[in-house]
């Protein structure tokens, strides 16, 4: 049986890595991508785990009624046994063509598409695009024969700002290769990894996270020279990219730390900046479900993140340290308090990669998604 996975690009954050990771560890399911729009970062990926791409590369943002004609092609082709559609624009063209095609559409909650911080800070024309977007999307939603969420809060979030049944929807988390963040690397390889980002003893604070205001990493810069004050020899590493760099390295010149921040941009080595960093601090002000934490829970590392739900979904006040969202005094003086004594608290990445074994083992999770496919197509297990 054959699974075709529409999404709008494949260019290697969030939701896009996610699904082609899970996708590798299909047994039952023979697995299909097209991406519609440019953005193919992870497509020798698949193509080496022999499954199959089509790159439609629609030109423009949107250009929905083209995106649906080529599709067609594919789905012709193809004759998949299932549709999964995920990401807006994919949700938009998949919804499109279902009154021609009766073939079961699952679609994928993956954020929190229209949370109120979303609108708070914008100009009243972005409110009313993004009000016209959850209309669209709420009313397309019928076309939708099951929901796959990553996490519960998104669940619930998503589902009431769409109006979509709850009955309709399943919680099926992100999963990672749990073996890939243990032992990693020798010891060689990462003093020499420290050496090229020019780091020589001294604390490593890490973040991993797209670049955008809701991660919280201006939070971060912002606490910076208290942490400093208390503890000079520290650094902090950003991985990863966005429209943010820019905003982000302003504010570290305006703080005059500039050589005490290091923002990497996207990076293919981030079991390896885990395993150099003392300690990772989350500071998101809301998510889908925040991957990069689940790898660092994998990676035994001490944790300093906000107190979100989809956060607290992932960890625990036995597992993290927790401090409440936006609160930059609360965030400086748990890391502060880490430093002064890591050891005191290694027993929560102990703690933390217990529990994400448990709930984020990629096979697992693989698993669960050609069951909830078997049963909507009515397949005996």
């Amino acid at each position: 049986m054959k699974v075709l996975f529409v999404i709008d690009t494949i260019n290697g954050s969030g939701a896009e890595r996610s699904l082609v990771e899970i996708s590798q560890h299909f047994e039952k399911y023979t697995p299909v991508f097209v991406h519609l729009y440019k953005g193919d970062q992870l497509k020798p990926n698949l193509e080496e785990s022999g499954i199959k791409v089509y790159s439609l590369n629609i030109p423009g943002p949107r250009n929905f009624s083209k995106a649906a004609k080529e599709l067609e092609k594919t789905y012709d082709k193809e004759k998949p046994d299932i549709i999964h559609s995920t990401l807006f624009r994919s949700d938009a063209v998949t919804r499109k063509l279902k009154s021609k095609y009766d073939i079961p559409l699952v679609s994928s909650f993956v954020n929190n598409s229209y949370n109120k911080l979303r609108f708070q800070n914008q100009p009243l024309s972005m409110q009313l695009k993004l009000k016209l977007v959850q209309f669209y999307d709420t009313y397309t939603s019928k076309k939708v024969d099951f929901f796959i969420s990553n996490s519960e809060t998104i669940k619930t979030s998503k589902a009431k700002s769409t109006n979509v049944n709850l009955d309709k929807v399943k919680v099926i988390y992100r999963g990672r290769d749990v073996d890939k963040f243990a032992n990693v690397g020798k010891t060689e390889e990462l003093i020499g990894l420290k050496r090229s980002l020019g780091i020589i003893n001294q604390n490593v604070l890490l973040n991993v996270s797209r670049l955008i205001e809701r991660k919280g990493q201006l939070d971060l810069v912002n606490a910076m020279p208290a942490i400093l004050k208390k503890f000079p020899d520290t650094v902090l590493l950003i991985a990863g990219h966005g429209v943010f760099e820019e905003k982000l390295k302003n504010r570290t010149k305006e703080l005059g730390i500039e050589d005490k921040i290091k923002v990497l941009g996207r990076r293919r080595d981030v079991p390896q900046l885990l395993a150099i960093a003392d300690l990772f601090v989350y500071p998101s002000y809301f998510e889908g479900l925040p991957g990069a934490l689940i790898e660092a829970m994998l990676s035994e590392k001490i944790i300093v993140c906000s107190d979100i739900p989809e956060n607290m979904e992932c960890v625990n006040d036995k597992s993290a340290i927790i401090f409440k969202r936006g609160n930059v005094e609360y965030l400086t003086q748990n890391v502060v308090k880490v430093l002064g004594n890591r050891q005191q608290f290694e027993p929560l990445g102990k703690e933390a990669r217990k529990i994400a074994v448990k709930k984020f083992d990629i096979d697992k999770v693989a698993m669960e998604y050609e069951k909830t496919y078997d049963q909507l197509l009515g397949v005996k297990i």
